[in-house]
C-alpha cells in the first residue's frame, strides 16, 4: 500500500480513510505501508495493527518539486513525488510477489509505475482534476488561472494513467461520473466512520466549523463563514460563539480569532469542541470528495448545516442529521434555527448518529472493495 503520509495520527480525513483500508488490509494478508512520515507519523500504533511501515522523511525542496514535475507532470503532484520513497517501494516489491498493489490518492501513482501485481487498485479521495477545476471556479485573477491550468494537466495524467489499474475507488456516484472513460472497473466506496458514541446533548450557543484550516476550500469557507455568515447570526444571537477547529490554520484564518471567533489551530481531539457545540457547519463552496467530518459531528449527535458542496456525497443525509444551505442567509438562518432550539437540534443531532451507524460506517463503505478481493 501506497499513500501520502503515515496515518496515524488518524487527524485528517485522508488519514482515516487510508487508516480505514489499511487496518482491513491487514486483518486480511501481510501488509506493507509505504509512505512519508512528516515526523508525527505513530510507527509503533501502525506496528502494533500487524502492518509493516516502510517510510521516508516528508521533505519538499526545490530540487525534489522540479524533479517531481518531470515525473508527475502536474504541479499539485510534483511534491509528493520522492526519489527515496520510489527506492523504498521498489524495495518493498522486490521481496516477494503482490498479491494487490493500493495506491491511496492520484498525486501517489507515479510511485506505482512499473510495479507488478495480480491486482492494481487505485483510491482517489478527491477526482483530482475536478477538484483543481473547482478552485477555479471559485478563484480569480492568477490564482484562478493556474487552477484552470492544472485542472486541465491533471485530467490528462488521469487519462494516461487510470487504465494502469485494475480497479478505481472513488467515493460517491457523483465522483465517478467525473472520471474520464479509461477505467477498467470503477468502484464506488463512500468514506466511513467507526461509531464512537453520542456526546451529552449541548445547550450552548456554540457553533464549530472542524477542518485542516490550511486546506484552499477549507480556508475559502472559514473566510466566507467569518466574513459573512458570521455577522448575520450575531445580529439575531448576539451571544454566539464560533470555533474555527483544525491544523494549520492560515493566515487568514487565525486573523478572524477575536472575542466571537476562537481559532484553535492544532488539536490532539476535536471531541472537546464538539462536546462543546451545538451546530457544526460545512460551508464549503469549493472541492471534492466526501466530508468525513460531516460524519464525525453526526456520530457525537451534532446537527451539521452544510452546502452542497460540503455534503456532496452525503445527499442520503439531508434530513437525517443535516440541514442544506446555500447562501450566507440561508446558512446563518438554519444555523440560528438550532441554536435558538437545543431540544431540536439535539434530536437532528441523533437522527444523524442513527443514520451513520446503521448506514455509513467503513465496512458498509468498504464492501465493494474488499468483496471483489475476497473474489
Amino acid at each position: 500500500m501506497i499513500t501520502k503520509f503515515l496515518p496515524l495520527p488518524d487527524d485528517s480525513g485522508g488519514r482515516q480513510r487510508s487508516l480505514a483500508i489499511a487496518r482491513r488490509l491487514a486483518e486480511r494478508t501481510d501488509l506493507v505501508l509505504c509512505a512519508y512520515d512528516d515526523g508525527s507519523g505513530d510507527d509503533a500504533g501502525l506496528r502494533a495493527l500487524g502492518i509493516d511501515v516502510r517510510s521516508v522523511p516528508w521533505e519538499v525542496t526545490p530540487a525534489r518539486v522540479a524533479k517531481g514535475l518531470w515525473m508527475t507532470h502536474s504541479a499539485s503532484a510534483a511534491r509528493f513525488w520522492s526519489s527515496d520513497l520510489a527506492q523504498v517501494v521498489r524495495e518493498a516489491a522486490s521481496e516477494s510477489p503482490i498479491d494487490l498493489l493500493q495506491v491511496e490518492y492520484q498525486q501517489m501513482a507515479p510511485l506505482a509505475t512499473g510495479i507488478p501485481a495480480k491486482c492494481r487498485v487505485i483510491d482517489l479521495h478527491n477526482v483530482e482534476s475536478s477538484l483543481m477545476a473547482s478552485y477555479a471556479r471559485a478563484g480569480r485573477g492568477s490564482s484562478a488561472v493556474f487552477s484552470r491550468a492544472e485542472a486541465a494537466a491533471l485530467r490528462r495524467v488521469e487519462r494516461r494513467t487510470l487504465g494502469d489499474f485494475d480497479h478505481v475507488l472513488v467515493v460517491s456516484q457523483k465522483e465517478k461520473a467525473r472520471l474520464p472513460d479509461v477505467a477498467r472497473s470503477v468502484l464506488v466506496c463512500p468514506n466511513g466512520r467507526e461509531p464512537a458514541g453520542l456526546l451529552p446533548a449541548s445547550t450552548t450557543r456554540t457553533v464549530a466549523f472542524i477542518a485542516t484550516m490550511g486546506w484552499a476550500p477549507n480556508v475559502d469557507a472559514a473566510r466566507w463563514l467569518g466574513r459573512e455568515i458570521w455577522p448575520l447570526v450575531v445580529e439575531q444571537v448576539p451571544d454566539a460563539h464560533l470555533l474555527l477547529v483544525g491544523r494549520d490554520p492560515s493566515p487568514d484564518v487565525v486573523a478572524m480569532g477575536g472575542s466571537q471567533i476562537e481559532v484553535t489551530g492544532t488539536v490532539a481531539d476535536v471531541a472537546p469542541y464538539l462536546e462543546r457545540s451545538t451546530v457544526v457547519v460545512a460551508p464549503l463552496r469549493a472541492g471534492g470528495g466526501t466530508r468525513l467530518k460531516i460524519m464525525e459531528a453526526l456520530d457525537a449527535g451534532r446537527p451539521v448545516v452544510a452546502t452542497s458542496v460540503g455534503c456532496d456525497g452525503l445527499e442520503d443525509l439531508i434530513g437525517r442529521g443535516v440541514i442544506l444551505a446555500e447562501t450566507a442567509q440561508e446558512m446563518a438562518d438554519a444555523v440560528v434555527g438550532l441554536l435558538r432550539d437545543p431540544v431540536g437540534a439535539a434530536d437532528l443531532g441523533r437522527q444523524g448518529h442513527d443514520a451513520v451507524v446503521a448506514e455509513h460506517t467503513w465496512d458498509i463503505a468498504l464492501e465493494p472493495l474488499l468483496a471483489r478481493l475476497s473474489a
